[in-house]
């Protein structure tokens, strides 16, 4: 094996850092709606507007954390590195906070929910985007790259499916659900830190050493130069098809709970739902070098978004029953494990078409600039469950009235829905355009 190949420590080290990333963002998204509005007490409208609010403010420093971090100085251990293993420090004693400084500050609770909340998207950020940043510096061989994004694609879907089979239990085993989000949070934290570190130690970057790179690139660009990425058609076409697709999935996830827990009225079903998509996200990540080879990676994305879109429709007529629910969620789940590593893995090939278009190194850029995407998905993930359930009369721990219930299958299915079918259309003719081809990647030779 070669220097320039990755190891099998490395692989494993690269699943770990991803696995580490999984428990924040999937709690915030699926729980965190339900414990302020059913816990901490507070209207699910202003839980809402909260949500939409501060992932707009924080969004806003994504770009420039991207743009500072890209001009970072290349230490022993690399770039990005550095950068990740101070962020997760920092992000998981953030984190702690936005669960539970409403105990720590009762009278002032909205406004600690807000600051914690608005700190959280920015620290997050010395976390997550260093880690985006990691496949297009790790290796530039094109079967490498479809294994990592592979590995992550799987990472991302399996991990939160773990959760949310772990999850439930967890809450449902304490007299006090209180008690049993400490046990949950706390643990993931330590989950988070240990994966995160290690995983971190064991990969190395390649990505900025002179014999990886194709041709000359600037590293140390101005901001007129990452204004130019958006005149790049491609680019800009999967971040939006990242948006429309990542405010569905937070929409159908942050809904969910309150469909399976006043509707079907079996919260508990979510684990065994969720440990039957996570075996279909495991089967959808380990196909996807397979299938990207035999239909291309822009079609199968596409295939998968239209598999995403029956899945909802299905949810809708199925009129409640668990099992046809279950086999539902599993399709959603193998949908997303397509649709998640494709993502990772065109976005690394648009970090090669912005070097070989714009001759810059703009790699933290554009895992900034994704960051910002997902963060907005979030804030109108958040938001709009918020506003559709306090609009249609939603109450509490109490039944729900037949207006309320139609707000909670609209919010749960039917948008998500909507978003699904705006994003096959939105990526479907953003990669028509025939002016720019990615650099060619290198093939292992064998």
């Amino acid at each position: 094996m070669s220097n320039d190949q990755l190891k099998v420590s490395e692989k494993f080290g690269f699943a770990l850092t991803n696995l580490g990333n999984i428990p924040i963002m999937t709690l915030l998204n699926t729980y965190l709606l339900i414990f302020y509005t059913d816990v901490i007490g507070v209207d699910p409208a202003v839980v809402g507007g909260l949500f939409l609010v501060s992932r707009l403010l924080d969004g806003v420093s994504d770009p420039l954390i991207g743009f500072v971090i890209d001009r970072f100085p290349k230490t022993k251990i690399g770039k990005y590195k550095p950068v990740l293993i101070l962020g997760v420090i920092i992000c998981c004693l953030n984190y702690l906070l936005v669960w539970f400084s409403p105990f720590l500050f009762p009278a002032q609770k909205i406004i600690a929910i807000s600051v914690s909340y608005i700190l959280l998207g920015v620290t997050f950020d010395f976390m997550d985007i260093p880690l985006n940043s990691l496949i297009p510096v790790l290796t530039k061989d094109e079967d490498e790259r479809n294994q990592l994004s592979s590995i992550k694609g799987i990472s991302y879907t399996v991990g939160p499916a773990i959760l949310n089979v772990a999850a439930p239990l967890a809450i449902a085993a304490f007299a006090t659900p209180l008690n049993g989000y400490l046990l949950l949070i706390v643990g993931t934290v330590l989950v988070v830190l240990f994966f995160t570190i290690i995983g971190t130690l064991l990969v190395k970057e390649r990505g900025t050493e002179a014999a990886y790179l194709t041709k000359p690139v600037k590293e140390k660009y101005t901001m007129k130069d990452a204004l130019r990425v958006f005149k790049l058609r491609p680019v800009v076409s999967l971040f939006l098809a990242m948006l429309f697709i990542t405010a569905a999935t937070n929409i159908f996830n942050g809904s969910l709970l309150y469909y399976l827990h006043y509707i079907i009225q079996s919260p508990k079903l979510l684990s065994v739902a969720s440990f039957a998509g996570m075996m279909g996200a495991l089967a959808a990540g380990l196909l996807v070098p397979r299938l990207s080879q035999r239909y291309g990676k822009k079609r199968l994305y596409i295939m998968g978004l239209i598999l995403l879109s029956l899945s909802m429709l299905v949810f809708l007529v199925i009129d409640h029953h668990t099992v046809v629910f279950v086999l539902c969620y599993c399709g959603v789940q193998f949908s997303l494990g397509l649709t998640n590593t494709l993502q990772y893995s065109i976005s690394a090939d648009n970090v090669d078409t912005i070097r070989n278009e714009l001759d810059i190194e703009a790699t933290a850029l554009v895992a900034s600039l994704t960051s910002l995407i997902m963060k907005f998905a979030m804030a109108v993930g958040g938001a709009v469950p918020g506003f559709v359930l306090s609009f249609t009369g939603y109450v509490a721990n109490q039944s729900q009235t037949s207006t309320a219930e139609k707000g909670i299958l609209l919010v749960t299915f039917v948008i998500p829905l909507l978003l699904y079918l705006v994003t096959i259309a939105v990526f479907s003719s953003g990669f028509k355009s025939k002016k720019i081809k990615n650099l060619p990647v290198q093939k292992r030779e064998t």
